[in-house]
């Protein structure tokens, strides 16, 4: 008998339910080799990891965050949390009355849980993320009997070419019906949207953008689309069910004006109201967003003008307005230009990429590429082959085409090495010897491949200490060490108040506000808040806040959680985490592993509590 046929008498999937849960059921069974009692408690990541997992999508992040919480207060007086997930199902964002509370953790509903289908059977958040369409799974339709008390509504987001980019979730373990979490679903839907819209509007500012809709009055957000075309009024990109609802059979969308997609109403598409376009019998309605650009004259609808060189960025925004360091960076720059190897040090979020990207946006070499590699998000057993590459079938799973590689797709421009103090020992070997000779050997392949570039690597790790532990080559130290840098945490920086200022100004111009400004209450918190997360957390802050802003006057109200009012019960969650852990140490006699078990964590996300508030077994406690 089946795995999905031993639960029929407790309402397993069958033919009268969604065909998508049949069909994931199936797929936990014949593809991944799961059984239903038999299903791993989930993957929680730890917060080093939990970084690198967000860091790729820290844009999206920010952006998701004022959704997210309204999300949040709209269901959690129905006893529902609500999530983020990337698109591996990590989760990034997480919402909920009581984080700790025994239901949460010991499902698994927490920040850093990993949340595949492969993994975890038929879930929400997994099955969404597998078939990249919004989903219910109602109680008894997840895979794991453990979550048969929950239910789950789940919608994609999707990011630049249509990929997904995440998924958001809400969950409730109070007791649902198909028709109900149909409704929820709907709301989840809508607000992934919006968080979709918003995405696209940042990766194409700058950019002519069209707002799309199937309703004339354009009265819902959350039903919209966007279009944005290239300076010769061509579709550069749109999103998913735009793309959808605008293609026809042998007829891309991408790469043509509209009027070639369907029949316009008339061809000003960006005078001042509503214009109609109708494809394949749907009609939708187009509605520029922002002001009134210029008309594209005939030159333009013949040919896409060549594009500006982006400007670089502000250098003193990075590293301050300290007559010192601006005189570092700027020795610094000229140093690039002669492709000398520098090396950022600094706390995580200090904008150690930003200023790497800021160095090659101005530098002699800045029309070459710029390619980012994290060495420390990269899995081990992938590192080499997606640095150096692999010709056609030269391992079991390789592309059939093959791959360029990272390393020799900065030809030409910038190779910058992020968390360069976690690459592994081995490949700080074949790192030296690109540095050193110039060239490397994919892998399969018999000649050597030539590049040149710039050099920046960066890392929080203190690199000669790992050098002195023995966890990091003194040579390679050396040849990455042209120049160093050493990027200084927001906290400590003299000209903080002024920055501060100025990244919500950048931000709200991002969000179209003309102005703003921080009333007394809101520029006291930000002053005296300690920034751990440093820039990036700086700019997530006034992403959310500019975006969720009623007028051009930033409140308290505005900021999100720690800084806001809510935050006054940020101690109250951290005493209830403390007192969870407490108790479950006490009922399993202090055993780590029964008690990480019960609290849905790994041991040593335990251990780690257990140190960060200095619990101590008493002499004589076994209870």
């Amino acid at each position: 008998m089946s795995a999905v046929g031993r639960r029929s008498e407790e309402g397993v999937p069958n033919k009268e339910r969604q065909a998508s849960v049949i069909a994931s059921w199936q797929r936990c069974v014949e593809k991944y080799g799961l059984e239903p009692y038999k299903v791993a408690y989930p993957t929680i990541v730890t917060r080093n990891e939990l970084n690198n997992y967000r860091a790729p999508i820290e844009d999206l992040i920010a952006l998701a965050m004022p959704e997210v919480e309204r999300l949040f207060e709209r269901f959690v007086e129905h006893d529902y949390i609500v999530s983020m997930t990337d698109e591996n199902g990590v989760t990034v964002l997480f919402r909920s009355q009581d984080p700790f509370a025994v239901k949460c953790t010991t499902s698994g509903l927490q920040l850093g849980a990993i949340w595949s289908e492969e993994l975890q059977g038929t879930n929400g958040i997994g099955t969404c993320i597998k078939e990249a369409r919004p989903i219910s799974i109602v109680m008894d339709n997840h895979f794991d009997p453990r979550l048969i008390d929950f239910s789950c509504a789940v919608a994609p987001i999707f990011g630049g070419g249509g990929k997904l980019a995440a998924a958001l979730n809400v969950s409730t373990s109070a007791n649902s019906d198909h028709a109900t979490q149909s409704i929820v679903r709907e709301v989840v839907r809508r607000s992934a949207r919006r968080i979709e819209n918003r995405f696209f509007a940042r990766r194409y500012a700058g950019r002519e953008m069209l707002r799309v809709s199937r309703y004339e009055d354009f009265c819902d957000a959350g039903v919209e689309m966007s279009i944005a075309l290239d300076s010769s009024g061509k579709v550069l990109d749109a999103t998913p069910d735009a793309l959808r609802l605008m293609s026809r059979p042998n007829m891309p969308v991408l790469g043509r004006p509209l009027s070639d997609v369907g029949e316009l109403e008339r061809d000003d598409i960006f005078a001042d109201g509503v214009v109609s376009l109708t494809v394949h019998g749907n009609r939708l309605f187009l509605k520029r967003t922002g002001p009134a650009p210029a008309k594209f004259s005939a030159a333009q609808k013949a040919r896409a003008l060549p594009r500006a060189r982006p400007q670089a960025p502000d250098t003193r925004l990075l590293v301050g307005d300290d007559p010192t360091m601006s005189a570092l960076v700027g020795r610094v720059q000229k140093l690039v230009n002669r492709r000398l190897p520098i090396l950022l040090q600094g706390e995580t979020g200090a904008g150690k990429t930003a200023l790497a990207k800021a160095l090659h946006a101005a530098s002699d070499h800045a029309d070459g590429p710029f390619v980012s590699i994290n060495c420390a998000a990269i899995p081990a057993e992938l590192i080499e082959s997606e640095l150096f590459g692999y010709r056609p079938g030269a391992f079991t799973g390789a592309s059939k085409s093959g791959s360029k590689g990272r390393i020799a797709e900065a030809h030409g421009g910038t190779l910058f090495l992020d968390e360069i103090g976690d690459m592994p020992l081995a490949l700080q070997t074949r790192l030296l010897q690109v540095l050193s000779d110039g060239e490397f050997v994919a892998i399969g392949a018999t000649e050597q491949t030539r590049v040149e570039f710039a050099l920046i690597s960066a890392s929080l790790h203190d690199i000669p200490a790992l050098v002195a532990l023995g966890r990091f080559r003194q040579d390679l130290y050396f040849r990455l060490n042209g120049a160093s840098l050493a990027m200084p945490p927001l906290r400590e920086r003299a000209d903080r108040h002024a920055v501060i200022e100025r990244v919500f100004k950048e931000e709200a111009t991002e969000t179209r506000l003309t102005e703003v400004q921080l009333d007394p209450a809101a520029r006291k918190l930000l002053f005296a808040y300690s920034w751990p997360g440093n820039m990036r957390e700086l700019r997530h802050v006034a992403r959310f806040a500019t975006t969720l802003a009623e007028g051009a006057v930033i409140t308290v109200d505005d900021l999100p959680t720690p800084l806001s009012p809510a935050s006054r019960g940020a101690a109250q969650t951290t005493d209830g985490e403390r007192q969870a852990v407490e108790l479950a140490l006490q009922q399993t006699g202090w055993n780590v592993k029964l008690a990480a078990q019960r609290l849905g964590v790994s041991r040593a996300t335990l251990h780690r509590r257990i140190s960060a508030f200095g619990l101590a077994r008493v002499v004589g406690d076994t209870h």
